[in-house]
């Protein structure tokens, strides 16, 4: 359990281990040190009884991952990717496998930006920030003002004037600093966008060609060309917004419970995904992804075997196990990849499926 005396989680003063460090970033500890040490890296120093401990911060993670992509380590993709996470059921795990998967890929050295595109805001809470209060309000509780939304996705898209248009150093926050996972979040205007997006022209066209222009630096307030990977998360309801997502995106996330209202409303995507090929000319892939899985339960490995059947080649052989530790991990207002009560069963399972996740996104662009 992480205890902190703010009433609020500091990234900042979370400590984590070697071990753990080493794991999130797929290395020993002995190299994890030859890396602090090549690059005269400081590592705080915990007191433990009558010696100190190295633990690492988790701005100490991005910022090695980042080191390791600038000396060529690890590898960057073909093309730049936009991915959305989306099934039109609720309680798949969705924003939770969008905020996570978002560590995994800037861990892996992926400039990575997520965009929250659920104007609920689930995924901006979950990285610390809150879409509902001001800055004021929040520093009377505590809480830094920082940690207020100061517009959406709506501020950079400039549509019909139903934001105030802002520049994208206004609006994007870095909760782990600027190697970690960037964020554009949402906040309850994001309503009104739809609306706005129903009434344009092209309406489910309106974020391919922002986020086309803004990665060539067409767009002087949003340049987007640093990011390897854009990732929306989105609701799980079928409006404009999440449309525009699908007709942007190169990959569809499908986090998915093998149970028969989830399978359900993939069925339904899958189809929908037949006719969005014949009315555009363009596919898009789908990445279904068990969550919330149970061994050995029959109906469970029944509903595998049926998905696998009808979208051959889209299921991942990594589960997303269900445990105890989403939850707890929530209850600390900590991403499960960053929380270091979490075991092998849930953070390692999740490791696991993002980098079959991360593979399948090498692929696109490299044929």
């Amino acid at each position: 359990m992480e205890t902190q005396d703010k009433p609020y989680t500091d990234y900042e003063s979370l400590f984590l281990p070697p071990q753990f460090a080493a794991e999130s970033l797929g290395l020993t500890t002995r190299t994890l040190k030859l890396i602090e040490e090549e690059n005269g890296l400081e590592i705080h120093r915990v007191p433990r009884g009558s010696v100190s401990a190295r633990m690492y911060l988790v701005s100490d993670l991005f910022q090695m991952a980042a080191i390791r992509r600038a000396k060529g380590a690890t590898k960057g993709l073909a093309q730049p990717i936009t991915l959305s996470t989306f099934v039109q059921k609720g309680g798949t795990g969705k924003t939770t496998c969008s905020v996570n998967l978002a560590i995994y890929l800037s861990l892996a050295g992926l400039k990575t930006l997520l965009i929250d595109n659920d104007p609920q805001g689930d995924a901006t809470t979950m990285l610390g920030y809150d879409p509902d209060l001001f800055p004021e309000e929040l520093e009377e509780m505590g809480i830094p003002g920082s940690r207020a939304i100061d517009g959406c996705l709506s501020n950079l898209l400039g549509m019909g004037g139903i934001s105030p248009l802002k520049m994208l150093d206004e609006v994007i926050k870095k909760p782990f600093g600027e190697h970690g996972p960037h964020l554009i979040p949402a906040e309850p205007t994001l309503t009104s966008l739809d609306l706005a997006l129903n009434a344009a022209n092209n309406p489910d066209f309106r974020y391919a060609a922002f986020i086309q222009k803004a990665r060539s630096g067409q767009i002087e307030h949003c340049d987007l060309s640093g990011y390897d990977v854009i990732i929306f998360d989105n609701a799980p309801s079928g409006s404009r917004l999440t449309r525009n997502t699908v007709v942007a995106s190169d990959m569809l996330l499908c986090p998915v419970r093998m149970d028969k209202f989830s399978f359900r409303a993939l069925t339904r995507l899958a189809n929908d995904l037949v006719e969005f090929e014949q009315d555009f000319n363009r596919s898009v892939g789908i990445c279904a992804l068990p969550t919330m899985f149970i061994k050995n339960r029959p109906r469970i490995l029944n509903n595998v075997a049926k998905l696998s059947d009808m979208l051959p080649g889209c299921v991942t052989d990594a589960r997303i196990y269900h445990s105890e530790d989403f939850s707890k991990a929530l209850e600390d207002s900590i991403p499960l990849l960053l929380w270091r009560g979490a075991s092998d069963s849930s953070a390692g399972a999740m490791r696991r499926a993002f980098a079959e996740i991360l593979e399948r996104l090498r692929s696109i662009g490299s044929k």
